[in-house]
């Protein structure tokens, strides 16, 4: 029997506990902690906007409904929740979980914004062991070059409003992605050029988004997909869908830097490319196509590793020509993050289509590395955590309310309190990687690390105020 779970967001009872002083962790062990974290950000879950053409019943009812699956969709962090018979038996009576509801206006248009019990949402999810994405979110930034009918190449930026940055935002606000784009001030153009980002090399993809502290980089290009130019050869080919590790990427680019450098910068883009394309049919859900297809082959991209794939076979230049039947245009990417490289391709009937499927795409294979999939109450885990920098009424409540607030973490109870050392009794509805991967989102708690740099046995933390 599954019981749901309602995770207690209250400060702990300190009445009647006895925070009395005593030895903490050892001197060394206060002041080595690990600062291995990611940016990340608070997002709303809860909250979706519709835009309606009008205010009338018949409208906001069906922007209710519209609202709620975005809601669950960003909750949950996969689309494929929406087969599941509990979560369809809660979106047909959206108004049982509706907080409140608004209207907002922007640029001209009007759009319904509405706000769900998100408590009753999380034991939806949980009830039927569904994935649960907690608020916190890694942040990414998109470096991502368009060509346009002309040939021209521009680098997206926050400034402009085209339709392929608008389908980045929007798709990446539904799903509850922070997602930026860069600048390009005189900043960014100094450290990157169109050809760097048109090349997808990593190594000036790494170091322009060093100045906005973001640890998830995507590079990207999207350009008219026609089938009668002919590829140019690639020298240092890189197979669709590899997934490689971040030292041997930049030690190849280092290799090849001084050859690059002479080439056509077209050419030189092409051959930095290496890939034996990874076709994905379809395009959004308005061109007739398949998104879950193209989130297959992303996440299958960033997942498996295929070493035995030659770019640009004879087949393949066969195959090249098929490439129309796939779509009118085509994105090829790049992914950067948790020290992997992976590359692929993905093909639709608009840029705008593209941009879209490519954030849902990443929005799905976030969710596998941070959602929570719901563990039955029998099964579940209580373990024992030490925080160390501990030392106040306030430091207390903060790190309380910051544990419970983890959508891993069913209850955190505080134990006992060693002088600036809090010791805390943690019900898990996930497992321990699930808890060390949500920690690592934020810096608020650090692995406390010996003398040598090594992560002191147990679970041990030192908390940031």
């Amino acid at each position: 029997m599954l019981t749901a779970v309602k995770r207690n967001t209250k400060k702990a009872n300190t009445k009647g506990r006895r925070l009395t002083p005593a030895i903490g962790l050892s001197l060394i062990a206060l002041l080595n902690y690990s600062a291995f974290t990611f940016a990340a950000q608070r997002v709303v879950v809860s909250e979706a906007q519709i835009q309606v053409g009008d205010q009338s019943q018949r409208t906001q009812q069906a922007a209710l409904k519209k609202a709620l699956r975005q809601v669950v969709i960003k909750m949950s962090g996969s689309t494929h929740v929406l087969d599941n018979a509990g979560v369809r038996a809660a979106l047909s009576s959206p108004q049982s979980l509706l907080r409140s509801y608004r209207f907002a206006y922007e640029n001209g248009q009007t759009y319904y914004v509405a706000e769900f019990d998100q408590a009753k949402l999380n034991e939806i999810l949980q009830r039927e062991m569904l994935p649960l994405w907690g608020d916190r979110r890694p942040e990414t930034i998109v470096w991502l070059v368009e060509e346009a009918e002309n040939e021209t190449r521009s680098i997206l930026d926050e400034s402009l409003n085209t339709e392929l940055q608008l389908a980045l935002k929007k798709t990446a606000k539904e799903r509850g992605v922070p997602l930026s784009l860069p600048l390009m001030d005189l900043t960014d153009n100094v450290n990157i050029s169109t050809y760097d980002v048109w090349g997808r090399f990593v190594e000036p993809l790494r170091q322009a988004s060093v100045r906005y502290n973001i640890d998830n980089i995507i590079g990207a290009r999207v350009y008219p997909n026609d089938p009668s130019a002919i590829p140019d050869l690639p020298e240092n080919a890189v197979p669709s869908g590899t997934v490689e590790s971040l030292d041997d990427v930049l030690s190849k680019e280092g290799q090849d830097t001084m050859s690059e450098m002479g080439a056509d910068a077209t050419v030189t883009g092409d051959s930095a490319e290496g890939e034996a394309q990874s076709e994905v049919n379809g395009d959004d859900t308005e061109s007739n196509g398949n998104v879950s297809n193209s989130e297959q082959a992303f996440d299958a991209a960033l997942n498996n590793r295929d070493d035995s794939a030659v770019p640009f076979t004879m087949n393949e230049f066969a195959d090249y020509a098929k490439r129309a039947d796939e779509g009118k245009y085509a994105l090829d990417w790049v992914f950067v993050g948790g020290g992997k490289v992976s590359y692929g391709s993905i093909y639709g009937d608009s840029p705008q289509a593209l941009g879209k499927q490519l954030i849902d795409a990443y929005s799905n294979y976030l969710s596998s590395l941070y959602a929570v999939v719901g563990i039955e109450v029998s099964e579940r885990e209580v373990i024992t955590v030490s925080i160390a920098n501990i030392g106040s009424i306030n430091s207390y409540a903060s790190a309380t309310d910051y544990l419970n607030s983890l959508s891993v973490i069913e209850s955190a109870t505080l134990v006992e309190q060693s002088g600036t050392v809090a010791t805390y009794s943690l019900t898990l509805v996930g497992t321990v990687d699930d808890l060390l991967n949500s920690i690592q989102l934020e810096g608020r708690l650090r692995s406390v690390t010996d003398a040598y740099g090594q992560t002191v046995k147990g679970h041990s933390f030192y908390w940031s105020n």
